[in-house]
């Protein structure tokens, strides 16, 4: 029996813009994604087979509400890392110690689906290469592949086209998610009736403000990052959702830097330069029952 346990970072958008829409309907994106400490923990355990076995492919989770079976992401990843070295002929237990809010904008299930094929990587002798590594992972979901590399990264793309960028300097984060349920592809449909359907004579990307946060991460400059971070979804998602645009607005109350949503949300995240203003504003919101977790940057 072979036994692993991975952490299993979340991550959130410094930077979200939509460049374009695909004949395909996919949206191809630029922006900056960061790994932060909130994270989850994924263990793997091996077992070999006896004689006649069939292999058995089993899940836990410590959130209830998540499915064990074969929609959770960290099982279809397994298949997949199986399905791509032609191994797979051992029993495999998949333990989750989930953390990271679920649908929440934090690639909370990207992150357990990278962990799983990061630890079968490291437990069978790494058969595949991280390009390899990020190509099975691109077919489980867009997230992957920058779960599995980490740190901050430039992301392009549908989000697979990855290039290493500075970290956040360093700082603390506030990350609050109320639970208000935000639909990915309808927020999407959203802003395409908004932004005219990404055609490139109605909606030009915001490069200058991309290229002036990437500066601003180069030179540790806080507040440069907070003056340049921009999320397309914030216009599609905030104005219908009361909690997360209430707590963008607490956290900025509270002394951050900035704050903003993380991904299609509804998580929102405050980057505080004063660890006690960011253990304050965490207390305040849980006060109001609204779950919140202090973490700080992961990167280079």
């Amino acid at each position: 029996m072979a036994t692993l346990t991975l952490a299993a970072p979340a991550k959130i958008n410094l930077f979200l813009d939509i460049t374009g829409r695909r004949a395909d309907g996919y949206h191809t994106i630029s922006g900056i994604m960061q790994a932060i400490s909130l994270c989850d923990t994924v263990t793997l355990t091996l077992e070999p087979l006896t004689e006649g076995e069939e292999p058995r492919h089993t899940l836990t989770c410590t959130n209830p509400d998540l499915p064990t079976d074969g929609k959770n992401l960290a099982l279809r990843a397994a298949k997949a890392f199986f399905e791509a070295t032609g191994s797979g002929d051992t029993h495999l237990h998949i333990h989750i110690e989930k953390h990271i809010p679920a649908a929440a904008g934090l690639a909370g299930g990207s992150t357990n689906a990278a962990a799983v094929l990061k630890g079968l990587n490291q437990l069978l002798g790494y058969p595949l290469t991280q390009d390899e590594l990020c190509r099975v992972g691109l077919t489980l979901g867009a997230d992957v592949p920058f779960c599995i590399m980490g740190d901050a990264r430039i992301t392009k793309g549908v989000g697979e086209i990855l290039t290493p960028c500075a970290s956040l300097p360093p700082c603390h984060l506030v990350v609050a998610c109320a639970g208000e349920g935000v639909s990915t592809p309808a927020a999407y449909q959203k802003l395409d009736e908004m932004y005219g359907y990404f055609d490139d004579t109605f909606y030009i990307p915001k490069s200058d403000a991309l290229a002036s946060q990437l500066e601003a991460l180069k030179n540790g400059d806080l507040d440069g990052v907070g003056k340049n971070a921009y999320n397309i979804f914030e216009s599609a998602v905030l104005p219908t959702h009361g909690k997360a645009s209430y707590i963008k607005d607490t956290l900025a109350a509270a002394g951050a830097v900035f704050a903003m949503m993380s991904g299609s949300g509804p998580s929102v995240f405050g980057v505080f330069d004063n660890e006690n203003a960011a253990h304050a504003a965490t207390k305040g919101l849980a006060r109001e029952g609204i779950p919140a977790w202090v973490c700080v940057p992961i990167g280079i």
